[in-house]
């Protein structure tokens, strides 16, 4: 062995000088997350109207309408040492007084249909899911956990208008679900969902809506929603009466229907899994229309997959952070970047990508040469 030849092998056995850490590895989502944080550690890009995250309960508002307390703890939707999740939607505060939002929740799911969320305590009773934080990532951009109850691996990820999702089913199942609950929402109560409309397009587009009521006296929530697979088999029951005050009604139960509307729409998509266990799901938002929602999702990730989006939403993260340089040890960076990611995340754009926007006065507008924002 001549000497060249020694100093490769030799090289190659020696570690790798650590990699110089970028603003965006400090940021730690999980911060704030537990007690009274009021954050969330799911996908979002800076200022982006989509915040995609994991709600972990869903706390109603007494009949009497006295204020409950636990709702003050779920401001953003989520609690550290929550057991299970109980789906993921697309919008979230962060880091305020009071709960609202959580429109738009999907959940994955496999075995027989279930459209009620079941409790912490008997999850089984519901498509919720057990997890575990062992089984759970977060950074900028990038959202990823288990479901152990289905052994679905889940992971999100965001552009400003739109939440990517994807879904990788266990080896071996020859069909998988997705149920979209347009009853859903952080803080429920009953009356807080003033109307929901869903209509299926084609086998793999949805569109629709909701109007809903918080913070904001009236807001509206229109959406489109693209799978990577057609739709094999859908249908959907209609919840009259909010289903936490402990009375249920039924009616209007029907499968493979063409659109529904109502307060308490809940429905489930079956897709073929045989060919692949993995399924992408694109979720485009707008408060003006359904045209609106499919413009945005042609405008920002048409032609690219669920990898490619999330590299670029780390990117948004990095280029946005680094406008502070710091010095300091592995905490105090984290620390510091961390609290400056979470100023970015509100205010939220609220607008599409035409320039389009409602406004206070419920009327659309169109914004010349600014961003709207809310």
């Amino acid at each position: 062995m001549n000497l060249c030849v020694f100093l490769l092998c030799f090289g190659a056995m020696l570690p790798n000088k650590e990699e110089k850490k970028e603003p965006v590895d400090y940021v730690n989502p999980f911060i704030g997350t537990k007690s009274m944080g009021h954050t969330f550690p799911g996908a979002c890009v800076p200022y982006g109207a989509v915040q995609l995250s994991p709600d972990t309960e869903n706390v109603p508002h007494n009949i009497d309408g006295v204020y409950q307390q636990d709702a003050y703890r779920y401001c953003a939707g989520y609690q550290y040492d929550d057991p299970t999740i109980v789906g993921f939607s697309h919008t979230h505060l962060s880091g305020t007084g009071h709960s609202d939002l959580g429109d738009i929740l999907l959940m994955p799911m496999v075995g027989d249909v279930k459209l009620l969320p079941g409790s912490a305590e008997w999850p089984e009773g519901g498509y919720r899911s057990r997890f575990s934080h062992e089984e759970e990532k977060a950074s900028p951009g990038y959202y990823e956990v288990m479901l152990q109850d289905y052994g679905i691996k889940v992971q999100l990820t965001a552009t400003e208008r739109v939440g990517i999702h994807k879904y990788t089913y266990p080896e071996g199942k020859r069909e998988g679900h997705v149920i979209l609950d347009l009853l859903h929402g952080i803080y429920n109560y009953d009356g807080k969902v003033l109307w929901a409309n869903l209509r299926v397009e084609n086998d793999t587009l949805l569109t629709g809506y909701r109007v809903t009521r918080g913070w904001a006296r009236t807001n509206y929530t229109y959406f489109a929603i693209t799978f990577s697979k057609p739709i094999k088999n859908y249908g959907h029951e209609n919840f009259e009466k909010v289903r936490y005050n402990g009375f249920w009604r039924r009616f209007d139960e029907k499968n493979n229907f063409p659109e529904m509307g109502g307060r308490g729409i809940v429905a489930f998509f079956d897709f073929d899994l045989q060919g692949s266990p993995e399924l992408e799901v694109k979720v485009a938002l707008s408060c003006v229309s359904t045209e609106g929602a499919l413009k945005n999702l042609q405008a920002e990730v048409r032609g690219r997959n669920f990898e490619m989006l999330a590299i670029e939403a780390r990117e948004k993260w990095n280029k946005s952070l680094s406008v502070i340089e710091a010095q300091g040890d592995e905490d105090q960076l984290s620390m510091l970047y961390t609290s400056l990611y979470h100023t970015m995340i509100n205010p939220s754009v609220y607008m599409d990508v035409d320039g389009q926007y409602r406004g206070v006065d419920h009327m659309i507008h169109q914004a010349d040469d600014f961003t709207n924002y809310t």
